[in-house]
């Protein structure tokens, strides 16, 4: 029956209410407090918060403030708090309950009950004294399918696809446009498959994608111009004025390849507005961003942690506005920021750091997403620095992360305590990092990052993915590029060279995700995937490539898109 009242209490929603001022004498999270906690026989409660989430404010001020909370927590748990941006393990195996998301643990670190979102008082303190009463773990009916042996599957079966964008179609709103029920998100993955989809002349998802970004514009706060992650209603209204840099690159990358795609100057615009937010208002003095803003309960404001994870985010949307636009003050924000990752966060091996301490890292996502941008840095400059950059952190990638039974990638280097076990796979890195080794491996000819992606893939397509949700564009959009080439051009010419250059501006501009640009200037020595003869020309000259095809010269800027257009990327 104790069990049973439980989680009648976790199911129902509660309503705030006042109470005083202090909350409970937090700890850091460390093996420490667990080794204490079997010492002392108490409960460990994790409050995993973050910065800019109001209902994690209104549960410091009204829920763990209460005098009576606090008393009860006090003598039976040692309270835990983390700021889930400054743990990406942590918050990555437990993201699916936040946030707030609130663990309760045995004092032998069983896991016994996990919480979502906002409790207050009335509905908090009975669980408490129910967990203490009766330590049996709830059950959570959380789908999810074994792990497989290593796999090069690289392809999705006909079924799974069906079932991708079935759910795809089922979850789209037609009535107020764009994927999502109650709440609309910025959803980079969809977003961005949709895209791609649209260049590919699909005319169901061109008509939905341009529908959802022209309301999309809505998210954009008035005052600072950042793109909020979620809206409160299904219509767009009512955004949550919360501002992760996730947001940020999910819009920026969105509204700049609609502009490449269908020129209209809204989406252009309304990019602008993200540029401008992150020049203004989250740019630090050092030249790297700070993590988030958040302008809900309490107006926390600026984060001023700067995260690599983050700062990598924000140099990936910032050159997609600027290989969209043109406009240059973009890049050198973005190349700022690059030099700023690599003078406070580079690890001596080739990894980043999170943090300033890195506190139980070094973790995927940073060296993650700072590769990813470090190559999205090479296509937009032609500057083969940034690609001898993200092939160092990727060899640090493939050494620290990869799981060898199974070609996952591990959130973490090591557990987040010894009792956990294996640090998590989240799905969302392992897509990015399939993705980032296949263009690597495309930029620089090296079959092991092939073989890398090969494997990651395969982990993608097992069912401890495919059975653990049912929306996954993104494992489309993975698998669409592990099947075709990038799309692949090069400029030859002078760097000095302002018709070289004008080649260049209009390669980058061509509407793709998946792309291999590259601007060779023969002083440079030969290219670091030297795969293609080129013919000596006379004058610059761009070439539209496949393994087998290369196109005639051509020395006008309009020509490349239709040149580009005519090819073939399918492998077979």
């Amino acid at each position: 029956m104790r069990r049973m009242l439980l989680a009648l209490l976790i199911v129902l929603a509660g309503v705030p209410a006042a109470s005083a001022a202090e909350g409970p004498a937090w700890e850091a999270w460390s093996d420490k407090v667990f080794e204490r906690a079997r010492a002392e026989n108490k409960f460990v409660l994790l409050s995993l918060q973050s910065w800019w989430c109001p209902w994690c404010h209104t549960m410091n001020e009204e829920t763990f403030a209460d005098p009576d909370v606090r008393a009860y927590i006090a003598e039976h748990f040692i309270p835990v708090r983390v700021d889930q941006d400054s743990r990406p393990d942590i918050s990555q195996r437990y993201e699916r309950w936040g946030w707030p998301a609130t663990v309760l643990f045995g004092p032998d670190g069983t896991e016994i009950v996990k919480l979502r979102g906002f409790y207050s008082v009335r509905f908090f303190l009975p669980i408490l004294k129910g967990t203490v009463a009766d330590p049996t773990p709830l059950k959570y009916d959380i789908p999810s399918g074994d792990e497989r042996p290593i796999s090069r599957q690289v392809r999705l079966d006909d079924t799974a696809r069906a079932e991708i964008l079935a759910f795809m179609e089922k979850n789209y709103d037609r009535e107020n446009d764009g994927w999502g029920g109650r709440a609309k998100l910025a959803d980079g993955p969809t977003w961005t498959y949709a895209l791609d989809r649209a260049k590919a002349g699909d005319a169901g998802f061109a008509n939905r994608i341009r529908a959802t970004l022209l309301k999309a514009r809505g998210m954009l706060d008035a005052e600072h111009g950042a793109m909020a992650q979620v809206t409160g209603a299904a219509d767009w209204s009512k955004i949550h004025r919360e501002f992760p840099m996730f947001a940020q690159e999910a819009g920026l990358r969105a509204f700049s390849l609609a502009y490449s795609l269908w020129g209209d100057d809204r989406y252009r615009a309304a990019a602008r507005r993200i540029v401008d937010y992150l020049k203004d208002t989250l740019r630090a003095p050092e030249g790297g961003f700070y993590a988030s803003l958040g302008r809900e309960r309490g107006d926390p404001g600026i984060d001023r942690n700067l995260y690599a994870r983050e700062n990598g985010m924000a140099i990936s949307g910032l050159v997609a506005y600027f290989d969209a636009t043109g406009e240059a003050d973009a890049r050198e924000l973005a190349i700022a920021a690059a030099e700023w990752a690599l003078k406070a966060r580079r690890r001596p091996d080739g990894g980043f750091h999170h943090g300033a301490t890195d506190e139980g890292g070094p973790f995927l996502a940073d060296s993650l997403t700072m590769s990813w941008a470090l190559l999205g840095l090479h296509r937009s400059t032609g500057d083969r620095r940034w690609l001898d950059e993200a092939r160092r952190t990727a060899d640090f990638i493939a050494a620290t992360f990869v799981d060898p039974e199974t070609g996952g990638f591990f959130a973490g280097a090591r557990p987040e305590a010894g009792f956990l076990g294996k640090p998590v796979k989240s799905r969302e890195d392992n897509v990015l990092a399939t993705r980032m080794f296949n263009l690597l491996a495309a930029y620089t000819g090296e079959a092991g990052y092939r073989t890398i992606a090969e494997n990651g893939m395969g982990y993608l397509t097992s069912p401890a993915v495919l059975e653990a949700a049912a929306f996954l564009p993104d494992l489309l959009q993975a698998e669409a590029e592990m099947t075709h080439e990038p799309v692949h051009v090069t400029v030859i010419g002078r760097k000095d060279d302002p018709r070289a250059a004008a080649l260049y501006r209009a390669a980058l501009a061509y509407p793709a995700t998946h792309k291999r640009a590259e601007w060779w200037d023969r002083r440079e020595g030969t290219l670091a995937n030297p795969d293609v003869k080129y013919p000596d020309y006379p004058e610059p000259a761009a070439f539209a490539c496949t393994r087998t095809f290369c196109s005639l010269p051509v020395t006008g800027p309009g020509e490349i898109a239709g040149q580009l257009d005519r090819l073939d990327r399918a492998l077979p």
